[in-house]
């Protein structure tokens, strides 16, 4: 079985061997690993590793803020705001964060955490189940649409005008029609809307 891989971002060093301590205990069988807390370092490492399963980040860096290692490492992880500050927990949550844990970090919290990691699928990638969504757009039937419109000539013959020819369509008195590339005018039985 893969190992569940979990990294922490802190620039605080009491803080950190804080959290590495207590993820050890409570999840003995995941791989930690601690960085220092600089976006320079942590962008760094990301851009030469695999990234983890779960990241736990430190809000304030010492170079900067972490949205700003966001953007540049692009995680593939999900991720654990550990912060002083619960002003930026709403910024959090828009780049789908997964729990924000106001230091110092209880026991309870952090085990709430991890529950909710669970549920959310946070296992090895490795085991990850398939994308979900790709597969059922995979299977999706594509929505089809027209590729001609039968247009109504003399009597009650029809004639094929490609969707391609149709430059664009009108209402004159009241009824539709379609002009193709040559200027030519078709009038339509359907409403502009159909």
């Amino acid at each position: 079985m893969t190992k569940i891989k979990a990294v922490i971002i802190e620039d605080e060093l009491p803080a950190a061997r804080l959290l590495d301590k207590q993820l050890r205990e409570l999840r003995p069988e995941w791989e930690v690993t601690v960085l220092p807390g600089t976006i320079e370092d942590s962008v760094k490492w990301f851009a030469e590793h695999p990234h983890p399963d779960i990241l736990f980040l430190d809000i304030q860096l010492t170079d900067g803020n972490s949205f700003i290692f966001i953007e540049q490492a692009r995680p593939q992880s999900m991720i654990v705001f550990t912060t002083a500050y619960d002003e930026y927990a709403l910024r959090a949550f828009k780049v789908n964060s997964v729990a924000y844990l106001l230091k110092p970090i209880s026991r309870t919290d952090l085990q709430e955490a991890m529950h909710k990691l669970e549920l959310l699928g946070g296992q090895p990638k490795a085991e990850k189940q398939p994308d979900l969504s790709e597969i059922i757009r995979s299977l999706k039937k594509e929505e089809s649409y027209k590729t001609h419109f039968l247009v109504p000539v003399k009597g009650d013959k029809f004639l094929p005008v490609s969707v391609d020819s149709i430059q664009y369509f009108y209402i004159s008195n009241g009824l539709v029609k379609a002009v193709d590339g040559d200027g030519k005018e078709f009038v339509f039985s359907q409403s502009l809307d159909e």
